[in-house]
């Protein structure tokens, strides 16, 4: 018997969206993309993502954990994929065997890699990671003559290419730091080609550092964030000819009329000065919609404020005119002429972007649309 899945909200994807963002985006930047799909796609859902970016030329892709790039494989994604972190030598054949990229980040990987050679004869693929500034993966630019001594004594040499990542310039592109991890990154270039490794593949741009810095674009930009259509800019608009893919939505299971001076929720830190209809709305911190002072939803159009604390798995709202239950609720998205951000709650919540879509549970419906 198939098992009936039940939801009691969705996110709608427009994979269209990110197809047209994936094909401007190559134009504008004329050097191939690597699209990370790391986290399931920032929550977008990875496999589906990852098949749209295909479609539309996306020639490899990202993500942070051997298991994200085994599912891709199984999926049907043929297109390289770097791994951004593995952790021991079972992971690092695992990767051979499924044809994934290695980032070589660290010293102890390489006698592993030496190993694998010697008994197999295959080496994997890699590209080198320089750690510039993030202080979080790679080798640091004086760890570099080290690196290619022990490289050559290993005789490893299949360096498909090399990378950085900046720490700020989604933040603040006038950052000091960011031209200083830039020249890092140069010097880390030219002391590796004078070493005779010279790979095909260079990048160093996350999605606000191709729209905002072209001397970053190399051989190859990464995009994540913007290629699913949110602003990878902290401090300015969205380049207005990416699309928005996302959009989150449910209904009303309730609306009922309670009387001025009960109170709402847990806690009971609010209290009706009057009588009001309140609506119940099946989304809470399990679905991940988080708890702020100021969230609000979309219903027929207008803005209705959330009140009471959000629970684990409705969250109430005050309604300004009866509606019927099951009318349609946005979390995120347009309805009318308003509209509730990915960026909007992102602010609200005090958390990054990628976090409001990463943190959407699995026991949100994901709804994939495509033209054809």
């Amino acid at each position: 018997m198939n098992k009936v899945k039940y939801y009691a909200s969705y996110l709608d994807i427009n994979l269209d969206a990110i197809q047209h963002n994936c094909r401007i985006c190559a134009n504008k930047f004329r050097v191939p993309i690597m699209a990370v799909v790391k986290a399931d796609a920032y929550g977008f859902g990875a496999l589906p993502v990852a098949k749209a970016c295909a479609k539309a030329g996306v020639e490899s892709f990202a993500v942070a954990r051997i298991q994200e790039g085994i599912e891709l494989r199984e999926g049907g994604i043929r297109q390289d994929i770097l791994v951004f972190s593995l952790q021991d030598e079972d992971e690092m054949q695992t990767a051979v065997r499924y044809g994934l990229t290695i980032s070589l980040n660290r010293f102890d990987q390489i006698e592993p890699i030496a190993k694998l050679k010697r008994e197999s004869g295959i080496s994997p693929k890699a590209h080198l990671k320089i750690d510039t500034g993030m202080s979080r993966f790679g080798f640091l630019p004086e760890e570099l003559p080290e690196l290619i001594r022990i490289l050559r004594e290993n005789q490893i040499n299949e360096i498909e290419g090399i990378y950085s990542h900046y720490a700020n310039i989604d933040d603040d592109p006038k950052d000091p730091l960011n031209s200083i991890q830039k020249q890092r990154f140069d010097c880390a270039l030219k002391l590796l080609n004078q070493a005779g490794i010279q790979p095909r593949w260079i990048h160093f741009t996350n999605s606000a550092a191709a729209f905002s810095n072209p001397d970053s674009h190399y051989t190859m930009v990464r995009l994540g964030n913007g290629l699913l259509g949110v602003n990878p800019f902290y401090y300015g608009e969205a380049p207005d000819f990416l699309m928005k893919a996302l959009s989150w939505k449910s209904r009303l299971i309730s609306v009922r009329r309670i009387p001025a001076g009960h109170g709402v929720g847990y806690a009971q830190h609010t209290f009706l000065s009057e009588d009001s209809l309140i609506g119940v709305v099946p989304v809470g911190y399990g679905d991940g919609y988080h708890q702020a002072e100021g969230n609000k939803m979309l219903i027929h159009g207008q803005w209705v404020p959330v009140i009471g604390r959000v629970c684990a798995d409705v969250s109430m709202v005050k309604l300004p005119e009866y509606y019927e239950v099951g009318e349609e609720v946005v979390l995120i998205g347009k309805q009318g002429e308003k509209e509730i951000s990915i960026e909007e709650l992102a602010k609200l919540w005090h958390i990054t972007r990628a976090a409001v879509t990463c943190g959407i549970s699995s026991r949100v419906e994901r709804r994939f649309q495509k033209s054809g």
